[in-house]
């Protein structure tokens, strides 16, 4: 029964009117796209450009011809080669990632505040510790700590340096995406190697609805040019730049990421994707953004069974997060609602362990919950096998003629069986005479405790010398060229 407890919020024909209206929309509007050279490769490769606009469209054929490029099995390559990251997943579980994009930091005290080149070490620390944590993405250093025009370059030198996990990368500057590569290329020893065990991917977006700034498209350019994995983005807020029902949001998001995998596929055919659909609502009482609201968590839901079940692409959305300041009731109803909803979906990644205040704010401490509740999302993903075993039918029809009121605590079935039920790290799990003799411990208590178990521990995992001196190099020219 691996991975069968699933959603299904369409049904055929809703998936199949959905995957039409968003070809339609690609073929008879199409996009526009900032970028010359870009645009002149697609148009060469049969696209629709009109080069004075920068307006793109695409064709049937073209679609159905990427749709058929994309590798049904990849694998994203983890720096120490411990956490490899295989698709499909042959587990049929998800996997999952820390946030990204968020400016601020809340310290272990309690402190909100820029996020320090100290924070990112400390936080790629916590993350190499995380069991059920299977990639990283870079955190915002804030430009008070490190030249604002190589926020990106400076930080991903850390991750590169600390990082065991697969790593996301976020691009802030088109100027940054070359280096951004390039040293990624040198903590490998070369891009040739880094096309062969991708130890990074990329992200790019759309803004505004439809719309490829040149920034992103030099993502989408450069990565196909080289060979490099990327998860195509769409972070549409419904009822302000996209449709305010959920299924109108829905629909311009994957029609945006379908745009930048079609792209993708024809300048480089079998390049490994991950649609991305991050979606986000506006409250209509106080215009706040908001991504834990009930009908976006549907959205999500929609645009993961229209990416994994309608194409066969893997698909990558949020699975924790909450529109709280604190971690707070609101909070934790929020992120467990979330996670175990996305759970049950096809998704293959689930993001934003360690987020709070709609992912403008990432906590250390929130990162070790999120990793047990992205533990029990997995357990509850597996689902049970249902057979003559696992519901010990023989031993209760025998005991049942002997002894109705036998006890099973020290039966042969419980001594096969009674490790399997998960158990969470931090959870309590005993009475409360127990739990006062140790000191009446909160969830919130037994993170610090494990925060600073990690952080006394030594190091698991560092890029070798060799290696980080090439990045340093990079890092240096990045300097030279970027800030001003």
């Amino acid at each position: 029964m691996v991975g069968r407890i699933k959603y299904n919020v369409m049904n055929d024909t809703e998936l199949s009117f959905l995957k039409s209206e968003i070809e339609r929309l690609l073929i008879e509007r199409g996009i526009h796209l900032e970028h010359d050279e870009m645009l002149s490769d697609l148009a060469e490769l049969g696209c629709q450009v009109d080069m004075e606009t920068k307006d793109l469209k695409f064709t049937k054929e073209l679609i159905d011809k990427a749709v058929k490029a994309i590798p049904e099995k990849f694998t994203l390559y983890s720096p120490s080669g411990t956490r490899d990251l295989d698709f499909p997943n042959p587990d049929g579980g998800f996997y999952s990632r820390t946030n990204t994009g968020a400016p601020n930091y809340r310290d272990i005290k309690g402190n909100t505040h820029y996020t320090t080149l100290e924070e990112v070490e400390e936080w790629y620390k916590l993350t190499n510790a995380m069991e059920n944590i299977d990639f990283v993405t870079l955190p915002s250093t804030s430009g008070e700590y490190v030249p604002g025009d190589a926020v990106d370059v400076y930080t991903l030198e850390k991750a590169l340096k600390h990082s065991a996990k697969h790593i996301w990368i976020q691009p802030y500057e088109s100027d940054n995406v070359q280096y951004l590569i390039d040293m990624s290329a040198a903590a490998v020893g070369g891009l040739e190697e880094l096309q062969k065990k991708p130890i990074v991917s990329f992200i790019a977006c759309s803004v505004p609805c439809m719309t490829y700034k040149h920034m992103d498209a030099e993502i989408l350019y450069r990565c196909a040019k080289s060979g490099i994995p990327v998860q195509p983005c769409s972070l549409p807020t419904a009822g302000a730049n996209t449709p305010v029902t959920a299924q109108g949001t829905a629909f311009i998001a994957c029609a945006e990421i379908m745009a930048m995998i079609v792209m993708l596929e024809l300048l480089h055919p079998g390049l490994p994707v991950i649609a991305t659909p991050l979606l986000f609502s506006m409250d209509m009482m106080t215009t706040y953004t908001l991504q834990s609201n009930t009908e976006i968590t549907i959205a999500r839901l929609i645009a993961m069974e229209l990416f994994e079940n309608g194409y066969n692409i893997r698909a990558h959305s949020y699975g924790t997060g909450t529109d709280s300041m604190e971690m707070d009731a609101q909070n934790f109803i929020e992120r467990t609602n979330l996670t175990d909803s996305m759970a049950m979906s096809a998704a293959s990644i689930l993001g934003g362990a360690g987020q709070l205040e709609t992912a403008k704010t990432i906590s250390p401490l929130q990162l070790i919950i999120d990793n047990e509740i992205f533990g029990i999302a997995q357990r509850l993903r597996r689902g049970l096998d249902v057979n003559i075993e696992t519901i010990d039918s023989e031993e209760i029809f025998a005991c049942l003629d002997k002894d109705p009121t036998f006890s099973y605590l020290m039966s042969p079935h419980t001594n096969r069986h009674f490790m399997e039920p998960h158990r969470p790290d931090m959870f309590n799990r005993d009475g409360a005479v127990n739990w006062e003799t140790d000191g009446c411990k909160s969830l919130t208590d037994k993170a610090l405790e494990k925060f600073h178990i990690i952080m006394n521990a030594e190091d698991t995992y560092e890029l070798s010398a060799d290696k980080m001196a090439e990045v340093k190099k990079v890092l240096k020219l990045a300097n030279e060229a970027l800030v001003k």
